[in-house]
């Protein structure tokens, strides 16, 4: 009986696909001023590229179909809309990968969502108005927040069973006041008001009213500190 024994080049060569697993491959210094140069020329081919798309696409759509968009727009992606409303987005807006913003059909006056100077709105941050929202200056959204003015269907079942629409009555309008940062995940309900210079928690849940300078986190949202005057 002959007995099969492997080859060493075999062993090697499995050796040396753990190793490149492991550590990488070896990069010699000659060739890393070469990758590392051409590194930079795709990051600017990009950045050149969205720069491009913004001027030429972007922008002019946003202007198209909001109220006002202000100077020194940012935007990384056209925002998702649906329905008609008014959006106004104030000076040096900058809007976060892709945000959404609906506005119920149906209401006796358009809604309307304005975005105050200077606000930041992270990805997949929704507004749905169908009343009002409005957000100040120099405010932080951060990714995944929601802002709602309304419940979105009847809370009355028999109504939700026949797929009625929400009614005017059954909205309120959502202010946000200057310098608010709302964390990641967290969602505003309709009727509240966030005041000057107060946090919201991630993953929070406000369904009542924020005192300026108030830190709220929690479901629901509560006021777990009082930030002082500058600090």
């Amino acid at each position: 009986m002959v007995k099969v024994v492997a080859a060493p080049m075999n062993v090697s060569l499995r050796h040396i696909a753990k190793s490149v697993v492991h550590k990488g491959l070896p990069l010699p210094g000659p060739l890393r001023p070469l990758i590392r140069g051409a590194y930079r020329a795709g990051v600017f081919a990009v950045e050149s590229l969205a720069f491009v798309r913004k001027v030429l696409w972007i922008e002019p759509v946003l202007r198209s179909v909001c109220t006002r968009v202000g100077r020194g727009l940012r935007a990384e992606c056209l925002p998702y809309m649906r329905g008609e409303g008014r959006l106004e987005l104030g000076d040096f807006v900058r809007l976060s990968g892709r945000s959404c913003f609906y506005f119920i059909h149906g209401m006796p006056a358009k809604p309307s969502i304005t975005v105050g100077d200077h606000t930041f709105i992270g990805n997949g941050s929704t507004l749905s108005a169908a009343r009002e929202i409005r957000i100040g200056a120099h405010c932080l959204l951060s990714a995944l927040v929601r802002v709602h003015d309304n419940d979105g269907h009847p809370l009355d079942p028999e109504r939700r069973r026949r797929h009625e629409p929400i009614r005017a009555d059954e909205a309120a309008p959502v202010i946000i006041e200057d310098n608010v940062w709302i964390g990641a995940g967290a969602t505003i309900l309709k009727g509240v008001r966030i005041g000057q210079d107060a946090v919201v928690g991630t993953g929070a849940v406000v369904t009542t009213d924020v005192p300026a300078g108030a830190i709220v986190a929690g479901n629901p949202a509560r006021v777990v500190k009082q930030l002082e005057s500058g600090a």
